[in-house]
């Protein structure tokens, strides 16, 4: 039967025969020749001359000719065309989407099961591989896995509650499908169609060529849901009092009218109670508030329950590190700050140092800075006050200002801060302006939308400095639109500086009910913050910030019921990939049992919006114009032959196989001419 050759070209190989048969044929020289003066004591002993044009060793000869030829015929690729026709008919892949929104109406477990079922009856000439969809879509079922080992391996992957992405999916089984071997090329894409997972990452270059996609249509639009997200919890201190504060939010699709909220914190059950949801927004924010030691870890979960489809967001966990005591520098005038800030009202949330004006080159010669440094305009008249400012942001530590004085040096270093000033404001007696906006969704102001911490817009201020900020964000804004607090965004550390001072003669605040929740609040969020997040989504990977003093090897993670990961700590950095679980899981290192975190493990609140659509524009993006495919395609018939087709057929590797065993056979062959001669 004739064959081809997939690169004849290498035949050119075969002009290096010539090598061994010059090394065969060649006249050896005689190289170690001794000379002598006089021949006549010597017996002649004549030796007859081999003819240079015969052949030595015949059978080295001929075994270094052989090999030479397989190794080129090999690297030429020998196939034939009649037996090249690729056996695989069929190539198809299962994109099997594992995320939460998928366990609505048990869609996954169906899903599955289609899976197992298609694999069972697939012929031999149907190649299968499956893709797992989740944070990173992995392989589950490879082309060359048999049977059996599809079926135990789509059977092991239980249901997740992790997102991921259609597209990244996609590609992953559209490279599988660039490297197979059947003529037909199908994706399958067994997923819900959820609405925000099609509209994103559309935007993308196409890459989808000659392949047969198949999307199940969406049994519905939408489905009825109840789901909790976003849990968030900050601790407050009135007077002897440690207070949480805690918002969730709760969301609904559909038409559930109604559902029970149950907060329970460290094993207690804060409160059960019944939400009428007929007439409520879509979207709504529930608030808690109790007294907890500040002393220990604080570790709950919020449930609602509800008729819905989906019970695997219906809960939601949250954590909050014990408290502790941070120290703040005070350089200023004001008795209220110095009030605010002393032993008998702060005692264990903050020490306060009091700085002495004339000793503060000391101050930043001993390099002992605290948390935060909270001080008085005035002050930057001193460049040693400067230097100690600078020096507190430089090293990303916190720094509350409070401008109650601005001269033509104050302003310069204002002006290095990202401030402008444009002069002072002094509203009339009796008419002072009020705050009319706040940024309440700010860490500092989060707290007084509950009313138990008092109204912040009852608060007057009749003097402050119009500040313009070119790299800063207003947080509360007077009558006039004028911004009277701003957060800094030029340096590492924090930066909050209000427009006015804390004296009576210009704000009422120091003597209002919200001013020493403020003041606390507004420390706890100017101090440097742990790096690490405290709050994760299923599966994800983040590296764990410890303190680089901590002495450990390794941080052990824990659940409930034991140890679940171990990572190594390497300069106070561990790597670590959380649990697919939502749930409390805490942190240690070695084999001590003190906790130095809590993680809680929520998931994504998208998967949460079951709202479902055809695949839309997406899938036509993705796709390859059928022009430009032609473009890309050979020209050549020859080039129609697969390379996996030619892999395929024994004929190749006889030749790669039968050029190794003369490669072989011509070393030993070589070898014992060697020692003969």
């Amino acid at each position: 039967m004739p064959f081809s050759f997939f690169n004849p070209w290498f035949w050119l190989g075969a002009l290096a025969i010539g090598a061994p048969i010059w090394l065969h044929l060649r006249r050896r020289r005689e190289t170690n020749l001794l000379r002598f003066s006089a021949l006549r004591f010597l017996d002649d002993n004549p030796e007859p001359r081999r003819s240079p044009m015969r052949l030595r060793d015949v059978l080295l000869f001929a075994a270094r000719a052989l090999a030479l030829l397989l190794v080129v015929a090999g690297f030429a690729w020998p196939y034939l065309p009649a037996v090249n026709r690729v056996p695989i008919r069929e190539s198809r892949v299962y994109v099997l989407d594992n995320t939460m929104s998928h366990q609505a109406n048990d869609g996954f477990v169906k899903d599955r099961q289609r899976v197992l079922s298609e694999i069972s009856a697939a012929g031999r000439d149907v190649q299968v591989a499956v893709v797992e969809l989740a944070a990173t879509p992995r392989v589950i079922v490879a082309f060359g896995d048999d049977r059996e080992t599809a079926r135990q391996r789509v059977e092991q992957t239980l249901p997740s509650h992790q997102r991921g992405s259609y597209l990244a999916a996609f590609r992953q089984a559209n490279s599988l499908l660039a490297n197979s071997l059947g003529e037909h090329k199908r994706l399958i894409f067994l997923g819900d169609n959820q609405e925000n997972q099609w509209h994103e990452n559309v935007n993308t270059p196409p890459f989808l060529r000659d392949v047969e996609v198949e999307i199940p249509k969406p049994e519905a639009q939408v489905l009825p849901n109840l789901s909790l997200s976003e849990p968030r919890v900050q601790r407050i201190f009135l007077g002897d009092k440690s207070l949480i504060n805690f918002t969730v939010k709760l969301s609904r699709v559909g038409q559930p009218e109604n559902a029970n909220i149950i907060l329970r914190a460290n094993g207690q059950v804060i409160f059960n109670r019944a939400v009428e949801l007929a007439k409520q927004p879509e979207s709504m924010m529930l608030q808690a508030q109790w007294e907890a030691d500040p002393m220990l870890w604080l570790k709950g979960d919020v449930t609602v329950e509800g008729a819905d489809v989906l019970p695997a967001d219906n809960k939601v966990f949250f954590s909050l590190p014990p408290v502790v005591e941070g120290k703040v520098a005070l350089l200023a005038q004001s008795p209220y700050l110095r009030l605010a800030l002393s032993r008998d009202i702060m005692r264990g949330q903050w020490d306060a140092r009091i700085l002495d004006p004339a000793k503060l080159t000391a101050e930043t010669d001993a390099g002992k800075d605290a948390d935060v440094l909270c001080l008085e305009s005035n002050y930057l008249q001193s460049s040693e006050a400067r230097k100690l400012l600078w020096r507190y942001l430089s090293n990303g530590r916190g720094v509350i200002l409070f401008v109650n004085r601005v001269t033509p040096t104050i302003n310069g270093y204002l002006r290095e801060l990202g401030f402008e000033s444009e002069g002072a404001v002094r509203t009339p007696a009796g008419n002072s302006e009020k705050f009319q906006f706040i940024l309440f969704n700010h860490p500092v102001f989060h707290p007084f939308l509950s009313p138990d911490y008092g109204n912040l817009t009852d608060i007057r201020v009749s003097q402050y400095y119009r500040l313009r900020a070119s790299e800063a964000m207003p947080l509360i804004f007077g009558e006039r639109g004028e911004g009277l607090f701003f957060q800094g965004g030029k340096s590492a550390g924090k930066l909050f500086v209000a427009a006015f001072g804390m004296e009576r003669d210009q704000t009422s605040w120091p003597v209002h009910q919200t001013f020493i929740p403020f003041l606390d609040l507004a420390l706890q969020t100017a101090r440097a913050e742990d790096p690490t997040p405290t709050t994760f989504e299923p599966g994800e990977m983040s590296i764990i910030q410890l303190p680089a003093s901590l002495n450990a090897r390794e941080v052990v993670l824990h659940d409930e019921r034991g140890e679940i990961a171990r990572a190594r700590l390497e300069q106070g950095k561990a790597q670590l990939r959380l649990p697919d679980m939502p749930g409390l899981y805490t942190l240690t290192c070695d084999q001590n049992d003190r906790v130095e975190k809590v993680f809680s493990v929520n998931p994504s609140p998208k998967e949460s919006q079951l709202t479902y659509a055809d695949s839309g524009d997406a899938l036509k993006l993705w796709r390859m114009n059928p022009a430009e495919v032609a473009k890309t395609k050979p020209s050549s018939a020859r080039t129609q032959v697969r390379v996996a087709g030619v892999l395929q057929q024994r004929l190749w590797w006889w030749m790669v196989l039968g050029g190794l065993a003369m490669l072989l056979a011509e070393m030993t062959l070589a070898a014992a001419a060697r020692r003969a001669a």
